[in-house]
This record gives structure tokens, sequence and C-alpha cells, in this order.
């Protein structure tokens, strides 16, 4: 190595050989004589040939000879060499492997640009226009709650309310049931008053008529004897003067007395005829009490 080195620098020497050790002398080994044979250094001539590409392949990656300047002007034996410079030893980057090709970007930025400087009045237009932003957005959002607010009221009041109607329906139902029933009862009662007070005086008028006709036809049956008995009749008025209308002729044989009572009563010697109205007359007023 050293001589291959000393072929490019001159005050590089090469390294003496150094001398060889004696081999131990072997009587049992057939090549121990060639073994015991001297030898002799080789020469720098004489070097592996792969020893000088590898000597030289290394000084041309260590060694870089500095450009020679053109002399400007007459210098110094001393200063017209350059010194040998040695630059250092730089590892080989490995080759990269080949790999996919990078991803590039579906949309390609804009270059960007330099921020202007905002003055003060920008700065708080700037501010103002977020603020007003800002309040806004709150804006449409307490709408937008209020109106969802609203809308839920709505629907919990219609359902309140369609809950009283359903109440109040029932309720009232029952009341107007229960109404119904006593009206027509009420007005059982009072229809039934009223046509009792309305039929009494028609009833005690239709027994009187028949009490008349019952009573003519008796008075007649005893004006008709051979022996006729003095009769007398007394009683209200009005019936006196309906009794002897039935009678006619009759009439003019009997004796009408007038009188307070409600009874119509004919007497003809120990015969007694009595109509017995006041009876019937009472038993009809009691009822219509009843009623």
């Amino acid at each position: 190595m050293n001589a291959a080195i000393s072929r490019y620098l001159p005050e590089f020497p090469a390294a003496p050989v150094g001398a060889q050790p004696a081999a131990p002398e072997t009587f049992d080994d057939p090549w121990a004589g060639l073994a015991r044979a001297p030898h002799r250094a080789a020469s720098p001539s004489e070097a592996a040939p792969a020893d000088l590409r590898v000597a030289e392949a290394l000084l041309r990656e260590i060694v870089q000879p500095l450009p020679v300047p053109r002399p400007a002007a007459a210098q110094p034996a001393a200063e017209a060499f350059a010194p040998i410079r040695f630059a250092p030893l730089r590892p080989e980057a490995p080759a990269p492997e080949a790999g996919p090709a990078p991803l590039q970007p579906a949309f390609k930025s804009e270059p960007r640009r330099d921020a202007k400087r905002e003055t003060p009045e920008e700065r708080a237009a700037l501010l103002a226009a977020a603020e007003e932003r800002g309040r806004q957005q709150g804006l449409a959002e307490a709408r937008e709650e209020a109106e969802i607010a609203r809308r839920q009221a709505d629907e919990a009041a219609e359902l309140r309310l369609e809950a009283a109607r359903r109440h109040w329906s029932a309720a009232e139902a029952e009341a107007l049931a229960d109404g119904f029933s006593a009206a027509l009862r009420a007005l059982d009662a009072t229809l039934s008053d009223r046509i009792a007070r309305l039929l009494a005086p028609v009833l005690t008028d239709a027994l009187r008529r028949q009490a008349m006709a019952e009573l003519s036809g008796a008075l007649a049956r005893l004006l008709g004897q051979p022996q006729a008995a003095n009769v007398r009749v007394s009683g209200p008025e009005d019936l006196l003067a309906a009794l002897a209308a039935r009678l006619g002729p009759l009439a003019d044989t009997v004796s009408f007395t007038p009188s307070q009572t409600a009874e119509v009563q004919v007497s003809a010697d120990q015969t007694v005829i009595d109509t017995q109205l006041g009876a019937w007359t009472r038993l009809i007023a009691a009822a219509v009490a009843e009623i």
C-alpha cells in the first residue's frame, strides 16, 4: 500500500520490509525445505495490481488538487507551489430505492401572499363585523329555539284542551241526563197537578148531572104514584133550578127550598133521598191534593 502511495507522493517513503523470522526445522515434512527457502521482498513495481487499483481509487477520492492560478506577476520560488489540501472523507450516500411516486394534490393552492398589516380602523371594522355576524347567528338560533318551544307549547295546550273537553263533555252529559230526568219528573208532577185541578170541576159537574138524573128519576117515580106524597126538595139554588127543569110539569107538585148546603135532599113523608154530592166532591179534592 505504501509503495502505491509513494508513486503519487514522493515525500511519502515506502515502508521498509522487515526481516522474516526463521522457520523451525521440520524433518518429517517433505515440504519443509521449500518453506525454508529465502523470500525476497517484492519491489514496488511488483505490487499486486488489485492493491494498486484500490490505492489509486482511495487517492482520487481523498486528494483533490487545487486549480493552479495564472501567474499575474513574478512570485517568490517559495510561493510557486501551492500546498496540497486534503478534503474530509465523505461516506457515499446509498442510492435511493425506487418507490411509488408521491401523491400530487388535486387542487393547487395559490402562492401564499404576505399578509398586509392591518390598521386600527380596519381591525375595529373586522371586530364589528365579527360581532354582528355572531349577534345575527345568536338571534337566528334564539328564534329557532323560540319557534320550537312555541310549537311544543301549542301541542301541549291542544292536548290539555282536548283532555279538558273530554272531561267537560262527560260531566255535562251526566249533569244533562240528571237534569233531564228531573225536568221530566217535575213536568209530570206539574202536568198531573194542573190536569187534576182542571178536571176537578168537570168531574164535579159530571157528578152533579148524574146525581140530578138519578134524583129526577126518583122524584118522577114518587110523583107518579096514585097517592102522591108531599115532596120537599132542599139544596143549592142552581141545582134546584136544574132539577125543576128536568121534572117539567111535575115540578108544580114539588116544594123547592133553597139552602146553603152542597147536597140536594128530597123528603117525601118517611122517605129521604140524599145525593151525596159533598162526599164525592171531598173525594175528588183529596185526590187532587195527593197529586
